[in-house]
């Protein structure tokens, strides 16, 4: 295990992030989320306890009294208990729905909006003697482990000596009155569960912020892995090679075919050919309907000389026709003179005047 994470050296990249998140691996303390819950059912008990003591004692106080002796009947006793446990409902209402609101929020926060059944779905491969066994002496089951060893002292130890602080103001309530020594108790108790709690949000931050540790080192990628996965989403470099080459081949046999529309071929003698055609009653300009070197460029003088198409020696227009013209677009202006003259001449040879139809 040490040299699998020694060999992932890479940060996860937004799909290996992605696909985690879609299967319920997200950073999340436990701890964290239990902490904020018990410190909200403390708080809201300590606001909400009074007033909610107040009024179960008078609930009990104005039912008690309208029970007569030997006229209450079990059906009667049956719709009692069901009055008073509605009630009593009614009454812890906002303690749970704070608690509930609390624990929704706490996990939100930590892992944002997310919703999947993959953490529930049955993965019976999953079941294997051998991978669980390595999984239980593994070295993350021993650091889980020596985790929970120290919460528990930790948790112990404040809780022992927040009881030990509080012992001395206890002993005097052996002489107090009942109500005084329910309201110390009372108050002792919300101290001390105080203090547990906070102690165990202090250990739940840094149990998150660990968690995030671990969620990130667990995510991390090698170069191999990095390497496939941009192979994955861009497409194999030699598929995409073969689909270049195929596309370079349709579209020199489409640029091949229009050959024998145009108007002039002009060469550089053998190493440069660019076969151009102009229309002055569709086009603005001449358009550049094939171009190519060496192979392509003696393709294209032999089809011209096939199909009877002029060819005109031109090397310099002709390399800078190929440098700078593209096929099936108007020629640069900075070549409209050179390629006049050389229409002009074709043009001529036609029994043609300058800009005329062929």
């Amino acid at each position: 295990m040490a040299d699998d994470y020694q060999d992932k050296t890479e940060q996860p990249t937004p799909k290996r992030r992605g696909e985690a998140r879609d299967k319920g691996r997200v950073a999340r303390s436990k701890d964290l989320s239990a902490g904020l819950v018990l410190l909200t059912g403390l708080g809201s008990l300590m606001v909400f306890g009074p007033s909610l003591a107040e009024k179960v004692m008078a609930m009990l106080r104005f039912h008690l009294e309208h029970i007569r002796p030997g006229v209450v009947n079990p059906n009667e006793m049956s719709a009692l208990f069901m009055n008073f446990g509605l009630t009593l409902f009614s009454m812890l209402a906002p303690i749970f729905v704070s608690i509930s609101a609390v624990a929704i929020m706490a996990t939100f926060a930590q892992v944002g909006p997310l919703f999947t059944t993959s953490t529930i779905t049955p993965d019976f491969s999953k079941i294997q003697l051998l991978q669980g066994l390595q999984r239980f002496f593994s070295l993350n089951t021993y650091v889980q482990l020596a985790q929970s060893i120290a919460k528990v002292l930790i948790i112990g130890a404040v809780a022992y000596f927040s009881v030990k602080q509080e012992l001395p103001a206890l002993f005097p309530l052996m002489d107090q009155e009942v109500g005084q020594v329910v309201l110390k108790l009372t108050s002792t108790t919300f101290r001390v569960a105080t203090r547990i709690v906070l102690a165990l949000l202090a250990l739940g931050a840094l149990d998150y912020f660990y968690q995030r540790y671990q969620f990130e080192k667990n995510l991390k990628m090698t170069k191999q892995e990095v390497k496939d996965e941009m192979r994955q989403s861009d497409g194999d470099p030699k598929v995409k090679a073969r689909i270049r080459s195929l596309m370079k081949q349709m579209a020199t046999k489409s640029m091949i075919a229009a050959v024998p529309t145009a108007d002039v071929v002009v060469t550089n003698p053998t190493h440069y050919a660019v076969a151009l055609k102009y229309d002055s009653a569709n086009m603005t300009a001449p358009l550049v309907v094939a171009k190519g070197r060496g192979f392509i460029a003696l393709k294209i003088i032999a089809i011209a000389q096939e199909t009877g198409v002029p060819r005109v020696e031109k090397r310099e227009l002709a390399q800078a026709l190929y440098r700078l013209a593209e096929v099936g677009k108007s020629i640069p202006t900075s070549l409209y003179r050179a390629v006049a003259e050389v229409l002009a001449y074709i043009y001529r040879l036609r029994g043609a005047t300058v800009g005329g139809a062929r």
